[in-house]
C-alpha cells in the first residue's frame, strides 16, 4: 500500500499525466478522473484524459467531459499512468494498449478485489468511491478545489453510494460531501444533470427490462435479463441500462438483485446487488469477477442459459450457507 503523501509527491514532482477509468464506466471512475485531470492542468501540468469509448449521456453531461478522448497518438509520451477505480488491468479495455512499461503507474480504487497491479497502489476498500480517495488525494497533493473539481468529484461520490443510500455511505463520506458543497458542488444541479435526466429509449429499455423480471429460490433472488435485441428496439445504448440492477434487488424479500445483460454473440456480463448481507464481491469471485460486498459482476463467455444455470445452483449456496 502506497501512502498519500507519496502519491501527492509523484503528482507535483511529474510534469505529464495519462488518466484512466474502467470501460463501461460510471459517475465514479469518470468523476474522480475529470476531477483529477483539471487539478493537475490547473497547475500547469499536461494531463491527458482517455476512456475506452467516447463518453455518452449522462456521464457526457459531467463538466469538463469533452476533455475526455478515446484514443491517444501513439508518439505521445507521459511521465505517469493513473488508473482510477478500477479493480485489475484488464478491466481497461482497450484504454490498456496505450500504457508502456516505462511509465510509473499509480493504481487509486476501493475495490475490495484489486489485484494490487501499479507500481504504487493507493487501495482503500473501506471509502465509499474513489472520488471520495481522490478527495484525500487532492488535498494531499495541497492543489485548489474550486466549483468544477466539487462538483465532479460529488457526482462520482454520489453515484457509487446511491445517492447516500447506500451502506457505503459512512460518516466520513457525509462530511466530505458537505466539504464539496461549501466549495461549490450543487447537488441539485448535479443530480439533475446525472443521475435524474433520461431519454425516451432508455425508458422504453426499462419498460421492456421490467417485464423479464423473474423470483428463484422463494422469492430471495430476483433477475432481470436484457438481450441485444431488446437495446435495439428500444433504440437505446447499452450504456442506458446503467443502475437497472437495482429495480431486482428492491422487490420486497429479496436478498440478490441480478441483471444479466447480453453483451455479445454468446458472451453476457452479470451485475450484482445484495440487500443486506450477502458478499457479492465473494460470489462474482467464483465466476472470475469481483466488485464490492453489495455490488459485484463478472462477464461470461459462453450460452447465457448454461451461465444461469451454474449461477443459480452457486448462489443458492450463498443463500443457504453452504458455500465452501
Amino acid at each position: 500500500m502506497t501512502s498519500l503523501d507519496a502519491i501527492a509527491a509523484v503528482l507535483n514532482h511529474h510534469h505529464r499525466f495519462l488518466l484512466m477509468t474502467h470501460k463501461d464506466p460510471d459517475a465514479d471512475g469518470i468523476g474522480a478522473m475529470l476531477a483529477l485531470g483539471k487539478c493537475l492542468n490547473d497547475a500547469g501540468k499536461e494531463a491527458m484524459l482517455v476512456s475506452e469509448e467516447m463518453l455518452r449521456p449522462p456521464l457526457n453531461f459531467l463538466e469538463g467531459a469533452g476533455q475526455v478522448v478515446d484514443r491517444v497518438d501513439p508518439d505521445s509520451e507521459f511521465d505517469v499512468a493513473l488508473v482510477l477505480d478500477c479493480a485489475e488491468k484488464e478491466r481497461l479495455g482497450d484504454a490498456a494498449t496505450h500504457l508502456k512499461d516505462h511509465y510509473l503507474l499509480i493504481n487509486i480504487d476501493h475495490h475490495e478485489t484489486n489485484n494490487y497491479f501499479g507500481a504504487l497502489n493507493l487501495v482503500d476498500p473501506k471509502s465509499s468511491s474513489t472520488g471520495e480517495m481522490v478527495f484525500g488525494v487532492i488535498q494531499a497533493a495541497g492543489f485548489p478545489i474550486g466549483p468544477d473539481v466539487a462538483g465532479n468529484l460529488f457526482a462520482a461520490i454520489q453515484g457509487d453510494t446511491g445517492s447516500f443510500r447506500y451502506s457505503n455511505t459512512t460518516a466520513r463520506v457525509l462530511r466530505v460531501a458537505a466539504d464539496l458543497v461549501d466549495r461549490g458542488a450543487d447537488p441539485w444541479d448535479i443530480s439533475r444533470r446525472v443521475m435524474d435526466t433520461h431519454s425516451i429509449p432508455r425508458l422504453r429499455l426499462l419498460k421492456a427490462a421490467l417485464g423479464t423480471i423473474q423470483l428463484r429460490h422463494e422469492g430471495r433472488i430476483a433477475i432481470m435479463t436484457l438481450s441485444r435485441k431488446m437495446v435495439e428496439e428500444a433504440g437505446a445504448h447499452e450504456a442506458d441500462s446503467e443502475q437497472f440492477v437495482d429495480y431486482p434487488r428492491f422487490v420486497r424479500g429479496v436478498e440478490l438483485g441480478v441483471l444479466i445483460r447480453e453483451i455479445a454473440h454468446n458472451a453476457c456480463r452479470f451485475s450484482l446487488r445484495s440487500n443486506n448481507w450477502l458478499n457479492a464481491s465473494r460470489l462474482a469471485s467464483r465466476f472470475g469477477g469481483g466488485g464490492h460486498a453489495r455490488a459485484a459482476g463478472f462477464t461470461h463467455n459462453g450460452p447465457v442459459t448454461a451461465a444461469l444455470t451454474d449461477f443459480l445452483k452457486e448462489a443458492e449456496r450463498f443463500l443457504d450457507g453452504t458455500c465452501d
